[in-house]
């Protein structure tokens, strides 16, 4: 996939999200089983230079809306070409805090949502929620495949927060009754590229390895620090895992 003249070039967060898409779509084609994506997920978001990452993408076919990412083509890689962003790639536009210029510039459709249940989709979401208020802060935030619910404290006299739902754009739908005492927490606690390879591995981690997550949990701790929780199901089967903020596993509920 790439030349050795590149390989030795230290990839960016906007490179290692492009790798975990990739691996993304290779899974839903059937090329790796979850297991491997998984595996594979953990190697990409720790890699540190684009052969890192060549070693995880080199054997997989790539999707026609990836084949222009530096990941692919080494004669993308480096920094004269960081702001050559297609609008395939609406992650790594993300991230870079480019995404609206890129969009207008190019004229191009709006791209699907990254799924929010993902490392890069989770990665996504948090800037893309910054950008909008300023802020990171939350008092709850449920990750579905294709949206994100959130509950936030607008008037902190009220007793009420806003509901909103992301799809893309966020979008308000009312007010929803605060819980008694403090719930509040700031999504910029979480270590996404530790939670990321937790994300991947849910399946296998809950026991149900033919799952699919449906839905993370993010609240507020005991010791003020997010916690995040991972439901998983299969049909009728179904089990969760906790985490920490920085990645730390808390508890596993497999099947009863």
């Amino acid at each position: 996939m790439a030349d050795a003249r590149s390989q030795g070039l230290r990839a960016r967060d906007t490179d290692r999200v492009d790798a975990c898409a990739l691996l993304d779509a290779a899974r839903e084609s059937g090329e790796l089983t979850a297991a491997e994506h998984a595996e594979r997920t953990a190697k990409a978001m720790s890699a540190t230079t684009f052969g890192d990452l060549d070693e995880v993408l080199s054997d997989l076919q790539i999707p026609r809306n990836l084949v222009n990412s530096p990941v692919v083509r080494p004669n993308r890689r480096g920094p004269s070409t960081r702001w050559r962003v297609a609008a395939a790639i609406v992650v790594a536009a993300a991230l870079l805090g480019a995404f609206a210029g890129c969009v207008s510039r190019t004229a191009a459709p709006k791209p699907a949502l990254p799924d929010p249940t993902t490392g890069p989709g989770l990665a996504s979401f948090v800037t893309a929620y910054k950008d909008h208020f300023g802020d990171t802060q939350a008092d709850q935030v449920l990750l579905y495949p294709e949206y994100v619910l959130i509950e936030r404290r607008q008037d902190p006299a009220a007793p009420r927060d806003a509901h909103i739902r992301y799809d893309g754009t966020f979008r308000s739908y009312g007010d929803v009754a605060r819980s008694p005492g403090t719930d509040i927490f700031d999504l910029s606690a979480l270590d996404i590229r530790k939670v990321a390879p937790l994300l991947a591995g849910a399946p296998q981690s809950v026991g149900v390895p033919n799952g699919r997550i449906s839905h993370v949990q993010i609240a507020r701790g005991a010791d003020g620090n997010p916690v995040v929780s991972v439901y998983v199901a299969d049909g009728s089967v179904s089990g969760w895992l906790a985490m920490t903020a920085k990645g730390e596993p808390m508890a596993v509920y497999p099947p009863s």
